[in-house]
């Protein structure tokens, strides 16, 4: 083609003063714009031909809102913590471009006109940072708990899902241990306890996987109770055993977990986390802070020591109203102090700025609940 143009850039040059310099210079944008068309050709098909990075991380995020999730900052700002949290989420899932996320929003249940029951879950779906799938479902539908979520986690689950590292991140009230009815505002007729918990992770998980870290973002999530339930489905474990500000755990320690993972540390992710939540509620919070690691096969022994006691302390608190138990750290209870109390948990403590429990140097990662003293 170019030197087809040839004679008419010669006859442009002939009526043209200057003609030579013309020429070169015709010839020259010519040649240039037909490399970079060339290029730009060859990059866009470099690109196609080149399979995309494999996805390294599988997150699932449950964000209970279906109640008062209302706290006030330190400047007096009303803020909701579950739409924070669901904010957060989809910046950690649009950054992750290596990972999938799921997100899963729990909100109250609403009717249309007074009539027509509307959706009250929103689901989100992102693969590579990109956003795949959003769409509104029922959480009622299903013989379980979280049957419409890992119906939807299933159908959009990409394959190889064993190769990858995968956490659960659940952020809501206090589940309970013993009966669970009255946790949906909005549905208070549902029951929803630590047992309907294991068992929405083993439809996650399965009979073959289980997540490498699950973060249970909750006030007393620390019990003998909750993480025996919970370690057959979770290598690690980060909770708080106390009581949790509804500022919940931070999120913004997932900026690092492509280094963690490049570096083969992924177990060492979770005192991460664990340390960055820990940070973050202590610069913003005047209660106690208390943040635990658990690693639940260390902590075997005393789960199995400890868990027939605690046990049947549930079930002598089973009738009683809610007003009249109360938590207390296990080492405070001495039938609950055994060998191998601090094996496989890791604590981060900062005591209340106020109050009795100012005092108070250390906990023992365990929470326990008993009888309210009089």
């Amino acid at each position: 083609m170019f030197q087809r143009l040839l004679p008419y850039r010669a006859r442009v040059a002939q009526r043209s003063p200057g003609g030579s310099l013309v020429i070169v210079c015709a010839a020259l944008a010519l040649f240039l714009s037909a490399c970079g068309t060339m290029s730009l050709s060859f990059e866009k098909k470099a690109a196609a031909a080149v399979p995309p990075p494999p996805i390294r991380h599988s997150i699932v995020f449950i964000i209970h809102g279906d109640g008062d999730y209302i706290y006030h900052d330190s400047l007096g700002r009303t803020r909701s913590a579950d739409l924070r949290t669901l904010r957060d989420a989809t910046l950690v899932a649009r950054r992750l471009t290596d990972s999938e996320v799921f997100i899963f929003h729990q909100r109250p249940s609403e009717k249309l006109l007074y009539f027509i029951p509307l959706p009250d879950g929103d689901f989100h779906y992102y693969n590579r940072g990109v956003l795949q799938a959003r769409e509104p479902y029922w959480r009622s539908s299903g013989e379980t708990r979280f049957a419409a979520e890992t119906a939807l986690y299933m159908k959009n689950a990409t394959a190889a899902r064993a190769e990858r590292d995968h956490f659960f991140l659940y952020f809501g009230h206090e589940i309970s241990e013993i009966d669970g009815s009255g946790y949906d505002v909005s549905t208070p007729e549902r029951v929803f306890n630590v047992q309907d918990l294991a068992a929405g992770l083993k439809g996650f998980t399965g009979d073959t996987t289980r997540f490498d870290m699950l973060v249970l973002s909750t006030c007393f999530g620390g019990t003998p109770h909750t993480i025996a339930a919970l370690a057959p489905f979770a290598r690690t474990i980060v909770a708080s055993p106390d009581n949790l500000h509804l500022s919940y755990f931070d999120l913004r320690a997932f900026g690092k977990l492509a280094a963690f993972s490049d570096n083969d540390d992924v177990q060492g992710f979770a005192p991460y986390f664990a340390r960055q939540a820990f940070n973050r509620l202590s610069a913003n919070v005047q209660t106690a802070v208390t943040v635990a690691v658990y690693e639940p096969e260390q902590a075997k022994a005393y789960l199995e020591a400890a868990g027939s006691r605690y046990t049947r302390q549930l079930a002598s608190l089973k009738e009683r109203a809610s007003e009249s138990i109360e938590y207390v750290d296990c080492g405070e209870e001495q039938m609950y102090v055994l060998p191998g109390m601090s094996d496989g948990v890791s604590v981060l403590f900062r005591p209340s700025r106020f109050g009795r429990a100012k005092s108070k140097l250390s906990h023992s990662g365990w929470q326990c609940c008993r009888p309210v003293a009089r």
